[in-house]
């Protein structure tokens, strides 16, 4: 069907000119498609739906890696498991504690939420998927796991103790420097 509907080149020059050539709004546009797709079908279909639709723009218009490119998809595409209303992971937890599937889906949607930062991870640090000098690759992993814990702490309130709005919003920053391709703010990040 994408191939006799043309929808597949169609998407991709629209994922490109909406992005404006910014790889940070593709990379959203991608994560958009996914969370759609991801509503109404399980992980395998929509990453091989999705991977046809965006994975040759991400490849060829932005330079990022074909395995990066794959492993972005795929990784996005693993919302499907926490995103209601198939939410396979969420039900299964549900069967197993005896609770309401729907709660417990959109509960694990919103705990899933440090799914959509490994992948722009990945986009910005290909060195940790590609390899590298040993100590670039320890340096981005630790600043990984840093970031993943500042995004937690942003988004529940807790960081060792309850968080006042204000410590939430001064440790996002902290999220979004660990992207920016330079040592000090990934210092500063951290």
């Amino acid at each position: 069907v994408v191939g006799l509907t043309g929808l597949g080149l169609k998407f991709s020059s629209m994922m490109i000119a909406f992005s404006g050539g910014n790889i940070v709004l593709a990379l959203i546009l991608v994560l958009i498609a996914s969370l759609i797709l991801g509503m109404g079908l399980p992980v395998t279909a929509s990453y091989i739906v999705l991977i046809v639709l965006v994975g040759p723009a991400l490849s060829n218009e932005f330079g990022i890696p074909l395995l990066i490119a794959h492993l972005v998809v795929f990784w996005y595409s693993q919302d499907s498991n926490v995103t209601p209303p198939i939410a396979l992971a969420g039900f299964a937890g549900a069967a197993i504690a005896n609770a309401s599937p729907m709660e417990t889906s959109v509960q694990a949607w919103k705990f899933a939420k440090g799914l959509y930062l490994i992948p722009a991870f990945m986009v910005f640090n290909p060195e940790i998927i590609e390899g590298g000098a040993i100590e670039l690759v320890l340096w981005t992993g630790f600043t990984a796991i840093l970031c993943l814990v500042a995004f937690a702490a942003a988004l529940e309130g807790f960081l060792f103790a309850t968080m006042d709005v204000f410590s939430r919003i001064i440790i996002v920053p902290a999220t979004i420097g660990v992207f920016y391709p330079d040592f000090r703010a990934e210092v500063a990040g951290t």
